[in-house]
């Protein structure tokens, strides 16, 4: 029988025996679809599962933590306000979402979900290390995706492992608002006359969609109601609804995983065996890793 699993799965034998008692027993909060599919949902999650165990190993054995701050009964919006303090950003924009999260040791994992119904979810990791998973589907724009990065750095954050409800979601929501836009901010910035040059020239600078800032200007008052539907119109009209000029904000790629990958494989010889890979598995899941050059580490 584990020969036969070994041969069809492409896993060695050391792979079926390891403890995965410490991961979380499912996907607990995500940004999808109301349209996604059991099924396609429980691949999803086992194979950010099976890469999770990678994770928790490496982490581990690196001693790598994220670096993340306690609620302490704060509201969404004081949670991101309090994050920004004690990561020292001021109130400026986030040049880079992925750079930031893996400054902190906030490990993204970022590949195509083969589905564009799913955006992101966390995995809350044991040990202070959180794990955000990320679909780099070609579906999602760049601003999306790091929507969906601050939106789950939020869960993370405020619910842990709190049974998901619309509550929960709202809250995540406005975290990531606050996070990448902060209120005082757009108070200052939407004081000026709006036009659709202006919206472009904030989403430039800010880097979140113009949907999200005329959102944020009408919510604060800054913007009425007849202007608001007004160019909600002219958007559904061009096509913006779903594909928003890109104003220049460009994809964004992780490299923190692959660092502490390189700092594991220096203290372990044998690196594929203990993350109880195959070699195939092992190229099939890094790629960036040339497996000749690692057998001299």
């Amino acid at each position: 029988m584990l020969d036969k699993l070994e041969h069809n799965t492409l896993f060695p034998r050391s792979f079926f025996f390891q403890d995965g008692t410490e991961l979380p027993s499912g996907l607990v909060f995500h940004r999808k679809r109301n349209s996604l599919s059991s099924r396609i949902r429980e691949r999803i999650e086992a194979e950010v599962r099976l890469r999770a165990l990678d994770v928790l190993t490496l982490c581990k054995e690196t001693g790598t933590k994220s670096d993340i701050i306690v609620r302490n009964g704060l509201s969404a919006q004081e949670m991101a306000i309090k994050l920004r303090q004690a990561w020292k950003l001021g109130n400026n924009p986030i040049d880079n979402m992925v750079s930031l999260l893996e400054s902190h040791n906030i490990v993204i994992l970022k590949f195509d979900f083969d589905t564009d119904k799913l955006d992101a979810f966390f995995m809350p990791l044991p040990s202070g290390i959180i794990c955000i998973a990320l679909n780099s589907n070609t579906s999602f724009s760049a601003d999306r995706q790091r929507f969906s990065l601050a939106h789950e750095l939020g869960h993370a954050l405020l619910h842990k492992e709190q049974v998901p409800d619309e509550t929960l979601e709202k809250e995540a929501d406005e975290f990531a608002a606050e996070f990448l836009f902060p209120v005082e901010e757009a108070q200052i910035e939407l004081k000026q006359t709006l036009s659709f040059g202006l919206l472009k020239e904030l989403k430039a600078k800010w880097k979140i969609s113009m949907q999200a800032i005329l959102f944020k200007g009408h919510k604060l008052r800054l913007i009425d109601e007849r202007t608001y539907k007004r160019y909600y119109i002219y958007f559904s009209s061009q096509g913006y609804r779903k594909n928003e000029p890109s104003c220049g904000v460009e994809d964004e790629k992780p490299s923190l995983l692959y660092s502490i990958l390189r700092k594991y494989m220096q203290m372990h010889q044998d690196f594929i065996g203990c993350l109880n890979l195959s070699r195939e598995k092992f190229k099939a899941r890094y790629p960036g890793i040339n497996m000749e050059e690692s057998e001299d580490v």
